[in-house]
């Protein structure tokens, strides 16, 4: 019997994983691909943000600021590259600057350490090969960018080494709740444990589902980037 079955090893699951095997417990990672970090995780912007977007007082703005700070902190603990470069929201007109402005109140409210408005001529100044039209900008100097899967990486060997199993090619294809413990069938066998952790990404719902919480549901979005 498992103490936690953690479903999907992107770097939310190897995080918990990572936690998890910090305590004597007998826990378990089960990832549908053939490697860790096949979802979102190796395919998002790799950008660490500061946590001025989110809406103060929710749980996300919280967790924003917060988990930029704990990432640098774990990207020094396994030598894994990080920069903080910082960022800037531009803006190109009196609306956008207002834009800007409400931005930066919510991350004064947010809590982003050192996130300040900057003028059009402070702006050119940081960043000289922007167009002249820029009229301003926000300046979130804790935001950085980091290489997701080589965390994930690093984050998951450690809880192997640790003890934490690591079934790759293992989707959950059934999962129910019997008898005060969950069971789930793969197709590297059947797991019995007294805990669940769903760490599935984008079909975190199809796991939702399979407990009957057919109401949870999820909007993936997926950005496009021009380079430059």
């Amino acid at each position: 019997m498992l103490d936690v079955a953690v479903i999907g090893c992107g770097i939310v699951g190897a995080n918990v994983a990572y936690l998890l095997s910090q305590h004597k417990l007998r826990a378990a990672v089960f990832e549908k691909e053939n490697d860790v970090s096949m979802g979102t995780t190796r395919a998002n912007s790799a950008i660490v943000h500061a946590g001025y977007d989110p809406e103060p007082g929710t749980a996300m703005a919280r967790l924003n600021v917060r988990g930029s700070a704990l990432t640098k902190e774990q990207c020094a603990a396994f030598d894994v590259k990080y920069r903080q470069i910082g960022s800037l929201v531009l803006a190109f007109s009196d609306e956008e600057m207002a834009t800007v402005r409400r931005l930066y109140e919510n991350g004064v409210a947010n809590g982003v350490p050192g996130v300040r408005v900057l003028t059009r001529e402070e702006t050119l100044a940081m960043e000289p090969n922007l167009s002249e039209a820029v009229c301003g900008s926000l300046w979130a100097p804790s935001a950085g960018v980091i290489s997701p899967w080589e965390l994930t990486l690093a984050l998951i060997e450690t809880a192997v080494r640790n003890g934490t199993e690591l079934h790759l090619e293992a989707p959950v294809t059934a999962l129910r709740q019997e008898n005060g413990h969950f069971t789930a069938e793969t197709p590297k066998g059947v797991f019995e444990a007294k805990y669940v952790m769903n760490a599935a990404g984008v079909h975190c719902e199809e796991i939702a589902a399979m407990l009957g919480c057919a109401d949870y549901t999820i909007q993936p979005n997926r950005g496009e980037y021009y380079l430059l």
